[in-house]
């Protein structure tokens, strides 16, 4: 019997993005064995302190416009303008609130001189709405493809640079290239796609109709803003109070671990528009779908944070060379952290397709106090493994233990614990819900 377009697109994202990942996670293992942990730790200290401000170029719409596009194809065009003012608007801020803070948290004038660079080169992901688009559509090998291309002629940039000596600015400047030209790639890729009959516009843009989108996306800006920073506060917080060479024995594992974030992320956003279609024609169909995907996301997060956790030693060593040794240790807890995040993409899902956009918020300021706190007094004691467990602790807060606070998401985390305790059982079912 034929896959579904779902899955097709869910393994063909995940496809090319293990290229991807393979891409950038070569480079990042010559650069931590190559240049050094001292390089490595400066090039992961300014790339986590300039990812924290790239939510302010998706200002919460990612998902929201995937929701639109699906439920009003003929309006798409109309939609996407109004995101991309609003995306530009955000972008502008990105630069002008980076740049101020990193000007007051003192940092060095070369240091301000590579954040600035990099927060005007990741601006252009303002564009990847695009990306968003072509999913709701069901055509994803096209938004692949540029992603490919630009990627892997940064990553042999990237390698040629690290093996020429090169400084961090110029590792910095190849990174934030690879946004700039991603960004731009997706913008003449729509514009080259779509007809001038379909670029007409069936619905004029208003200024009503963009504070109406950028309502919807406020909450979700503030989640992602409150998610970055659980997700990179602890390298931050890490140099702080240790210095930026411990912040490579962190980066190192965390980079492990990491790796595997983008999957459920890139399966939610393949059966999103599967999802949105679904609660359309049947509440019980729908349920029924989001069990089978968290049991798939569960069951897949235990097995990679088991295996990592027995085999974490030689992992690092292999991978990044006995210099890192201390690595292991953070990694055999941090990795565990992937059991809630998978889930937890569904959740993101779930919440705006249910238009739960205020508990998006909620839950991430949840882990990110969480994790500050946690940081705040493990870190001076354990070091790198104090922010793994603060990291871990912070997403059980966030993806889990938070969903107790309201009604509605009450009733998820019970499709979360019938998914961890009945998984056999769902996936059996998996593929008769997934076909119709």
């Amino acid at each position: 019997m034929l896959l579904s377009i779902n899955i097709k697109n869910s393994i063909l994202l995940i496809l090319g993005k293990i290229v991807l990942l393979a891409i950038a996670f070569l480079t990042t293992i010559l650069m931590a064995r190559v240049a050094g942990p001292e390089f490595f730790g400066q090039y992961s200290y300014i790339t986590s302190f300039s990812a924290l401000f790239i939510p302010f170029c998706a200002m919460g719409l990612a998902s929201i416009t995937t929701k639109y596009f699906v439920k009003y194809p003929k309006h798409s065009h109309h939609f996407f303008l109004t995101a991309l003012i609003i995306r530009s608007t955000g972008a502008l801020g990105c630069i002008i609130i980076g740049s101020i803070s990193v000007y007051l948290l003192g940092f060095s004038k070369e240091q301000i001189i590579y954040v600035v660079s990099l927060l005007a080169l990741q601006s252009f992901t303002l564009f990847y709405v695009i990306e968003h688009y072509f999913l709701a559509k069901n055509k994803v090998t096209q938004t692949l493809l540029v992603k490919l291309v630009v990627c892997l002629i940064a990553g042999v940039a990237k390698i040629t640079a690290i093996f020429l000596g090169a400084g961090v600015f110029t590792l910095i400047v190849i990174h934030g290239l690879e946004f700039a030209f991603i960004g731009s790639g997706f913008l003449v890729l729509y514009y080259k796609k779509k007809s001038p009959m379909n670029i007409q516009l069936k619905k004029s843009l208003s200024r009503k109709s963009t504070l109406i989108l950028f309502d919807k996306g406020k909450w979700l800006l503030f989640s992602g803003i409150a998610a970055v920073l659980y997700l990179k506060i602890d390298q931050l917080m890490i140099a702080k109070f240790q210095g930026t060479e411990q912040v490579a024995y962190y980066a190192a594992a965390a980079k492990l671990s990491e790796f595997w974030y983008v999957f459920p992320v890139l399966i939610a956003n393949a059966f999103n528009p599967k999802l949105i279609k679904t609660k359309q024609q049947s509440q019980e169909r729908f349920n029924e779908l989001l069990t089978v995907m968290l049991s798939f996301m569960f069951i897949s997060a235990l097995i990679i944070s088991i295996l990592t956790f027995y085999f974490s030693k030689p992992l690092i060593n292999i991978i990044y060379g006995s210099n890192y040794h201390s690595s292991a240790s953070i990694l055999s807890i941090h990795i565990f952290a992937t059991i809630f995040i998978f889930q937890r993409a569904i959740l993101s899902k779930w919440l705006i397709i249910e238009g739960n956009y205020k508990f998006s918020l909620i839950s991430h300021i949840a882990g990110a106090i969480s994790n500050i706190l946690l940081n705040l007094w493990l870190i001076p004691i354990y070091g790198g493994v104090g922010a793994a467990w603060a990291t871990l602790i912070s997403y059980i807060i966030a993806s889990f233990i938070s969903l107790t606070l309201t009604k509605p998401t009450r009733a998820f985390m019970i499709f979360m614990i019938r998914a961890m305790f009945m998984w056999p059982k769902h996936l059996l079912n998996g593929h008769r819900v997934a076909q119709r």
